[in-house]
Formats: C-alpha cells, sequence, structure tokens
C-alpha cells in the first residue's frame, strides 16, 4: 500500500472508517497510527486512546507469535490469513481472523503494518458445538448410554481387530459371554430404575477388575462380553473367570435395597475350537448357557472340536515357559546293560515333566511343544547339566564310572554355539568328555547332514561319544555309519519288539550288529522286554541292551541302589496289572470277544469344568463297577479327572461316567481302569443291561447289535482314523 500523497492518505482514512472490519495501522514502533469505528466496537478502545499508544489487543500467550509475524511483515514478506485469539478492553477475548499486509511508503519501503480484523467468535461457537454434537452422536454409536460401557457396535470391531491381531501372531483370544441369573425376575420385581442402577454397578465392577489388554463392554440388556488377548497362560482364562464370579459373592447396594446376584458365564477360544469370529460368538453363547443348565453361577469353556488330545497340547504348551523357567523339567535313569556280563555300562537321561494336572508328560509330548515356542535351547542345557552334574557326582560317591547319554532334538544341535555350549558345561560340572554320549535321532541327522557333521567331529575330537538313535527307520541308515562315524548306534525298538518271531525284523537287526562288528560301532538294542528277545540278542553279539526287561526309567535314588550292585539281572515275569485289583472288584466283569468302540471325553480336570470333544476309545472290559479301555492318549489316574465314556450295547446308547484307578502301557498304547461313579439306580438298570449281554455273548448272537471292533488296534488308532 503505497502513501504517496495527502490525497491517498485521506482517501484511506475514509476507507478505514466506512470498512465493516477492524482496520488497525501500526508503524514500525508497534504504535497505532490508525483504528477505525468497527475496531472500536470490537475492541472496546476508542480511537482517542489507543492512536500513538502500543498495540493493546495481543494477549500475552499470543505475543511472541504476534513479534515474528510483525518481523515478517517488516522485511517485507507476504503473510497468509490465521486464526487467533485477541483481547478486548474489558479483558475478554474474541476469535478473530487475521489479515496482515504489509504498508509501504512512495519508495517502496515498508513503512508499517497493516492488519484487517473479522470477528469470528460466534463461527468458532457453533463449530465448537456442532464438534460436540458430532463427538456425542459418535459416543452413543459406539459407547452404552447407561453404563458408560462399550456397545455392541464397537464390541464388533474390537473383536475384529483382535481376532485379526491374535490370528496375524498365532496367539490364543478369548471371548467371555456373561449373563445375568435371575435378572429378569428382579427387573419385573423391583422395577426398571433399579435395574439400571444394577447393571451400572455390575458395569463398574468389571471395568475395576480388568486388566489393560481386556476389553469389557454391554451388548445389552443383561450381557455383558469380556475379550481376552496376548494370552501366555490357560490359567489366565480361569483366573478371569474366577475373578469375576467372585465379584457377584458381595451384595450391590442399589437405593435401599441388598441385592444378590450371579452370573453364568461361557467362554470360547481361538485357534482352539473356533476358527473365525461367528464360531467364537456362537460357541461363548452356548457355553454360557450350558453354565446356566449345569446350575449357574459358573463358567463353561467351549471347545466342540478341541479333542483330549488338542485340548491337553494347549494346557502344556501354555504351562511349558513356567515348567522350564522354575526347572520343573526333571530327569529319569535308564541303564545300559552289557549283553556278556549284565555289568551296567551306561545310562540314558530320560527327561519328564511333572504336571499338576496331567501327572507325568514324556519327552515325545512336550520337547516339540519347547522347540515351537523357542524354549528348547534353555531347556536342553538344564537337562544337560543336570545330566552332567549327577555323572559327576555319582563318580564322587566312588561309583564305577558309567557314561551318560543325553538326547539331543534338532533345533538344540542346530544352534551356532552348541559345541561351545557342551564345552562349558563339561567345564563347569568337571565331568570328563569321555564319560558323555550326545544322542541325536538319524532322521534329524539326514535331514541337516551339512550342519551337523562339522559340530559331531568337534564334540568327538574333544572326547565325547556319539550314538545315532532309532537307527535303521531312515532311508540311508547304513551310508551314515561311514560318513558321521558314531561310537554306538541304538536300533529302533520296533526291530527289537518283534525279534525272533518276525523274520523280516530279526534279519534287520542281525545284519545291523553284523556291520557295526566290522566297523567297530557299539550296539546298543533298546525296547528289550522278553528273555526270547534277551537270548537272541546275546546269541547274534549284540553289545549292549536297554529296556523294562532290565528296568523301566528310574529316579536318581532309585538307580544308584543298582549302581551299588553294578549289575542289572533280566526280570524273570512280565510286569502286568496288579492282580489284586480284579481280586478287589466288587462287580463282576465281562471278558469281551472283541473290543467295543466308545467315545470318550473330559467333563472336569482339576476341579475345574471343561467341554470337549470325543475321542475314539476301546473297551476291553465291562461290569456295574467300571470299564478297561485302550486308548492312545496319555491320562493320569487322578480322582479328580472325570471321564465320560458313550458306546452302544444291545442297541442301547450307554454313557457312563468315572475317574482313573490305574494305568499301563501296552504296545504303545494307553490300558486304563475307570471306576464309574454312578448312583444305584443306573448301576442297577445297567447290571441287568450287561447279564443280557453277557448271556448274548456266550450265544455268540450279538455282533450287529452293539459297537464291536472291526479293524485291527493298530488300524484303530491310526491318525487317519482318530481325526
Amino acid at each position: 500500500m503505497l502513501w504517496d500523497s495527502k490525497e491517498t492518505v485521506q482517501n484511506l482514512l475514509t476507507a478505514f472508517q466506512m470498512s465493516p472490519l477492524a482496520l488497525i495501522a501500526l508503524d514500525s514502533n508497534m504504535t497505532v497510527k490508525y483504528w477505525n469505528k468497527p475496531s472500536e466496537k470490537m475492541f472496546g478502545w476508542k480511537e482517542e486512546e489507543v492512536l500513538g499508544q502500543a498495540f493493546p489487543i495481543i494477549p500475552d500467550f499470543e505475543a511472541e507469535k504476534f513479534k515474528k509475524m510483525f518481523a515478517g511483515i517488516m522485511v517485507g514478506h507476504s503473510m497468509p490469513s490465521t486464526e487467533a485469539k485477541r483481547l478486548r478492553k474489558d479483558g475478554t477475548l474474541i476469535d478473530a481472523m487475521i489479515s496482515p499486509l504489509p504498508w509501504y511508503d512512495g519508495n517502496r519501503n515498508v513503512k508499517g503494518y497493516l492488519v484487517v480484523i473479522n470477528d469470528i467468535t460466534n463461527y468458532k461457537n457453533i463449530e465448537d458445538e456442532l464438534r460436540n454434537q458430532e463427538e456425542k452422536a459418535e459416543h452413543m454409536a459406539y459407547f452404552d448410554y447407561l453404563t458408560g460401557l462399550p456397545n455392541r457396535r464397537l464390541f464388533e470391531e474390537e473383536l475384529k481387530r483382535k481376532f485379526e491381531e491374535a490370528k496375524h501372531s498365532q496367539s490364543v483370544l478369548a471371548l467371555m459371554f456373561l449373563d445375568l441369573d435371575g435378572f429378569k425376575f428382579l427387573n419385573d420385581t423391583l422395577g426398571h430404575n433399579i435395574g439400571d442402577k444394577l447393571l451400572k454397578e455390575v458395569a463398574f465392577r468389571l471395568s475395576n477388575i480388568r486388566r489393560v489388554t481386556d476389553f469389557v463392554s454391554r451388548l445389552g440388556g443383561d450381557e455383558f462380553t469380556v475379550i481376552l488377548s496376548n494370552l501366555k497362560e490357560l490359567d489366565e482364562i480361569h483366573d478371569v473367570a474366577q475373578q469375576i464370579l467372585k465379584l457377584f459373592e458381595l451384595p450391590f447396594r442399589v437405593e435401599n435395597y441388598e441385592l444378590f446376584i450371579t452370573t453364568s458365564i461361557g467362554i470360547s477360544l481361538y485357534p482352539y475350537g473356533s476358527n473365525n469370529i461367528q464360531d467364537l460368538v456362537k460357541n461363548a453363547d452356548l457355553a454360557m448357557y450350558r453354565a446356566k443348565d449345569e446350575g449357574k453361577n459358573k463358567y463353561q469353556i467351549f471347545s466342540p472340536t478341541m479333542n483330549i488330545s488338542m485340548y491337553k497340547k494347549f494346557t502344556l504348551q501354555n504351562d511349558l515357559r513356567k515348567a522350564v523357567q522354575e526347572k520343573n523339567i526333571f530327569l529319569l535313569y535308564q541303564p545300559r546293560i552289557d549283553s556278556k556280563s549284565n555289568k551296567i555300562v551306561g545310562a540314558e537321561a530320560l527327561a519328564r515333566w511333572k504336571h499338576p494336572e496331567w501327572g507325568i508328560v514324556s519327552p515325545e509330548e512336550f520337547i516339540t511343544l519347547a522347540e515351537e515356542s523357542g524354549l528348547i535351547n534353555t531347556l536342553g542345557e538344564q537337562l544337560l547339566y543336570m545330566a552332567c552334574t549327577q555323572n559327576k557326582k555319582w563318580q564322587d560317591q566312588g561309583y564305577d564310572p558309567i557314561k551318560i547319554s543325553v538326547n539331543f532334538s534338532a533345533l538344540q544341535f542346530l544352534q551356532v554355539n552348541i559345541v561351545d555350549t557342551v564345552e562349558n558345561i563339561l567345564a563347569a560340572t568337571g565331568l570328563e568328555p569321555k564319560w558323555l554320549e550326545i544322542e541325536i535321532t538319524e532322521t534329524v541327522v539326514m535331514e541337516n547332514e551339512a550342519n551337523i557333521a562339522l559340530k559331531l567331529e568337534q564334540l568327538r575330537e574333544m572326547g565325547i561319544s556319539i550314538a545315532i538313535d532309532d537307527f535303521g527307520t531312515g532311508y540311508s541308515s547304513l551310508s551314515y555309519l561311514k560318513k558321521l562315524k558314531p561310537s554306538t548306534v541304538k536300533i529302533d525298538r520296533s526291530f527289537i519288539q518283534q525279534i525272533p518271531i518276525d523274520i523280516e525284523n530279526t534279519e534287520i537287526a542281525t545284519a545291523i550288529i553284523k556291520l557295526s562288528e566290522k566297523l567297530k560301532i557299539d550296539v546298543v538294542a533298546e525296547g528289550v522286554e522278553t528273555s526270547e528277545q534277551y537270548a537272541y540278542l546275546r546269541k547274534i553279539h549284540c553289545n549292549e541292551m536297554q529296556g523294562y526287561l532290565f528296568s523301566k526309567p528310574i529316579a536318581t535314588e532309585e538307580f544308584e541302589r543298582i549302581l551299588k550292585i553294578g549289575k542289572c539281572l533280566p526280570h524273570t515275569g512280565v510286569l502286568t496289572e496288579d492282580s489284586s485289583f480284579e481280586n478287589r472288584r466288587e462287580y463282576f466283569r465281562i471278558e469281551l470277544p472283541r473290543p467295543l468302540v466308545a467315545e470318550m471325553t473330559i467333563t472336569s480336570l482339576g476341579g475345574k469344568a471343561v467341554q470337549l470333544g470325543m475321542t475314539k476309545v476301546l473297551i476291553e472290559d465291562i461290569g456295574p463297577g467300571g470299564v478297561r479301555f485302550t486308548s492312545n492318549i496319555k491320562l493320569p489316574p487322578r480322582p479328580d479327572l472325570i471321564l465320560k465314556l458313550k458306546t452302544y450295547i444291545l442297541e442301547q446308547t450307554l454313557e457312563v461316567s468315572g475317574s482313573i484307578v490305574w494305568a499301563n502301557e501296552v504296545d504303545n498304547l494307553q490300558q486304563y481302569g475307570l471306576k464309574f461313579t454312578i448312583k444305584d439306580k443306573l448301576r442297577d438298570s445297567l447290571t441287568s443291561l450287561l447279564n443280557q449281554f453277557q448271556v448274548l455273548i456266550r450265544n455268540k448272537t450279538v455282533s450287529s447289535t452293539s459297537s464291536f471292533l472291526m479293524t485291527s488296534k493298530q488300524q484303530f488308532f491310526s491318525p487317519k482314523l482318530q481325526k
């Protein structure tokens, strides 16, 4: 803007006074040169009060920002219009739209600052009100009006988000459905006002116990949900469910009433039993109704597609990390016997896990889980240290030195620093390398030959023995004897079990022994269980034997007792079910001509109700007091493990429940004795049915009326048939 004549100045002054906007001019010292009528009206200062004075409308918190703007104008910069707060004479603030311009003289030099100001306070108020309304509308769209909890819409969005996260991270997600027991009666009796206040109190209690990662919502009525994510242990689900049930133990005080109310909880899990969001919601809802049917004030976990094996794997997987951290995995020792002298020449260290619910768990069940969860290296080091420490202790106690064998898994052996780890453990325990033998399966060697060969050589150079376990099961067994030069091969038990009856297995075992003899490799026969096997293996000059004929895997103290003797003679008999159990039976048993096909499930474990799918088993004998059945699942004999069996006899469906009182392992299958827990009336009915059944069995006329097995046990328990 040019100020090159009095006429121009006069025209500008007139424009200033006639403009509906506040127009203010400042000189280079930030003193007011012009102040029009709208400025007086907008800010409350009259022209004579401000002319020649410092610019009065800048609040303290805007001072720095204004100084920068003014400095920019004074060097000729153009400034965009901007929103800002400006001060009135009465101390209040207005929202203003500021449009600053440079004031030039006739020589194009910046002489001052000119600003056009528009009061937009009303517009801003309207804008804020609209924003508040939008926020309220959004809150109403996503949050429950009564309790303030997220509503069904937000629940569905959150469940979808957490489901995708669990799917991506392969973690466990749990959904809980809560329904208040007897709420409708209370609501109808005391009125909706009391009912609404009770719901608000329930929401308050649920919100107070939730963890940071939990999501609590109200779907409507008296239905609430809890989403549990980032679960590390199954017990977290049980803990939360029990906490919720405890919330309802104390009365709810609403106005003058002291209300006692409980809740039923249904729980579904991903990926165990629910593979999509729809199933997750449906199964939680169904489980909630089952909890109500079971008497209310309890929770049920619903997983119809999860059989016992899957459920067991799930619980073991969740508990393994804690077991490793707390060093709850222990070792048993099975002696290796010199076949000529029966002298104990070694021991295999065999890991076991004493699980609080599943009893003793074998490495076949938890080593794979340790590999999947990244715990195998830590666990492997713990077990190696334990075995070396114990062997050195036996030597220090004066026992004849023996070689201790420790199994290594594939992932454990593929560690970059595995050789250093073994060397450090030997140094820490003081055990000489020659008394340690590392066992690695033939399959592992075949799949990772390039990586493993060098490490085996380094371990061998240290003086450590190398054993190839399960030998004979691979596709190129003989070639690996030459490549890897093990000190020992252990013939897989599958070849030993049938000798000398099975000609092919006998010839394979004989060939392995003869070849190993020529290569000067020791041979250990695993799984020796009969005197016939023992006699034949001695005849064909098998170096060592290991198996139940001599000793099962035993604890340290028991192993020390036979170590004192120095020898381990074969047993004269075969271990079988305790015959005294038969004599104590209160009821008769029917020995079946063929096993009955049955379905089994767990209904309660450790006092916790569970809902699982059915697993196929075979009933070997049956009576009014119980059954003997065979399964491919390892279960602990404990009174608080309640099983339900379902089978068909004489075209009738028979369902009975009970607990396991004894267990045996026969041919890699588990045999159990189940004692029924049934009422006398049902037992009388069962006795009558079984009497008819026994008569017809004698007459050989029941094949088509009962679910007898029509194939072999091996085929029945094959993975394909068990799916």
